[in-house]
């Protein structure tokens, strides 16, 4: 319709060039030719609009593009913002474990000191009662005085022994009871780490073990005096139970209460209404220990 208002417009130039001023009529040929020309302008304006209408498209396609490329850059900015909160989350729960694990090694160093000059101790306390023996037998061709005198030496010196075997023992507990502290604090630090290679996506390395090998506390040889006769104890039937702690595993209550991280699947056998998979255990659940 627009074009159509324009072809008067169009036409002016041609009718002024072909002598429109003047008073005759145009001849039809003239008039033909003159609308040829108008036809051949409304064609070239319809091309030209035709491509500006295209130009108009392809600008909004392309801002329409520019969006959805800000907005997939915008998401993808969050997401890793979000990872990097959770990075440094686990880097410092890490780092506070090794705090941990880095107190246990210095308190570990200082009950193998106190192991190791209980050893001293009963060490010049055997030297000791070997010369009180010595003493002992040199006294005996002499009166009943001095062989009472070196029993009585030898009995102190037997004492002062005991009581640096005493001292060892208790040492040596202390010592295992240490190692398997530290070896908890092993599987704890490989937890996290492992927590931290699944969120980071960073495949996970088992590092060199840090602790030594964890061994049952020895408990010090007692020699017990016979107990009288008495009637048979009713049969206890109290249950042990465990209730589950953050970052807690089926190996470190193993290690708890057996001493070793491969008895897991006793604790499973015996909780299988409630875990009938390990990879079920989860904080607040209450276990039964056999």
């Amino acid at each position: 319709m627009k074009l159509r208002l324009f072809l008067p417009l169009l036409a002016l130039p041609v009718f002024a060039t072909a002598g429109f001023a003047q008073t005759a009529e145009p001849s039809p040929s003239q008039l033909r030719r003159d609308f040829i020309t108008v036809q051949q302008q409304r064609d070239a304006l319809a091309a030209q609009v035709d491509q500006l209408r295209a130009e108009r498209d392809a600008m909004q396609a392309e801002r329409d593009q520019l969006k959805t490329d800000a907005a997939s850059a915008k998401a993808t900015v969050t997401a890793a913002e979000t990872s990097a909160v959770e990075a440094s989350e686990a880097v410092r729960a890490q780092k506070e474990a090794e705090m941990t694990v880095d107190m246990t090694v210095r308190a570990y160093a200082l009950k193998e000191q106190e192991a190791i000059e209980a050893n001293k101790l009963a060490a010049a306390a055997t030297e000791k009662l070997l010369a009180a023996e010595q003493v002992r037998d040199s006294a005996l061709a002499e009166t009943q005085q001095a062989r009472e005198t070196a029993a009585a030496e030898v009995a102190r010196a037997t004492a002062e022994r005991d009581a640096a075997k005493q001292s060892e023992a208790t040492a040596l507990a202390t010592k295992a009871a240490m190692q398997n502290e530290l070896y908890a604090a092993q599987i704890r630090i490989e937890n996290l780490s492992r927590a931290l290679a699944a969120r980071s996506g960073v495949p996970f390395t088992p590092t060199a073990s840090i602790a030594p090998t964890p061994v049952a506390a020895e408990q010090p040889a007692v020699t017990e005096a016979p107990k009288p006769e008495t009637a048979p104890a009713a049969t206890s039937t109290q249950v042990r139970t465990h209730t589950v702690a953050e970052g807690e595993s089926l190996s470190l209550i193993s290690f708890k209460y057996y001493q070793s991280p491969n008895k897991w699947d006793k604790i499973v056998a015996a909780n299988r209404t409630k875990l009938r998979n390990p990879d079920m255990l989860r904080p607040g659940m209450v276990l039964i220990i056999p």
